[in-house]
């Protein structure tokens, strides 16, 4: 699904980078807009994967902490006589 989601972000920098060099008007008054707005939306995707990816971490590392915690036992304490 990220996959997708970069693909279409890195189609949408190329489109509007293709419309400045191609000379359109109204994006060649706005060059460092459409340059800003086509890194952004670059980096926006990878930054929301590399969360996901962290979070995803996180939740596989306590699943598996609780699991370890299940199968091994705590020592008994004995009470001092």
């Amino acid at each position: 699904m990220r996959g997708i989601e970069l693909l279409a972000a890195i189609c949408v920098a190329g489109i509007l980078i293709g419309g400045v060099a191609a000379g359109v008007p109204f994006l060649r008054s706005r060059i460092a807009e459409v340059i800003l707005y086509s890194v952004a939306c670059v980096a926006a995707v990878l930054l929301r994967s590399a969360l996901d990816l962290v979070a995803q971490g996180i939740v596989l590392l306590t699943q598996t902490g609780r699991a370890v915690a299940r199968l091994r036992p705590l020592p008994q304490v004995r009470p001092a006589a």
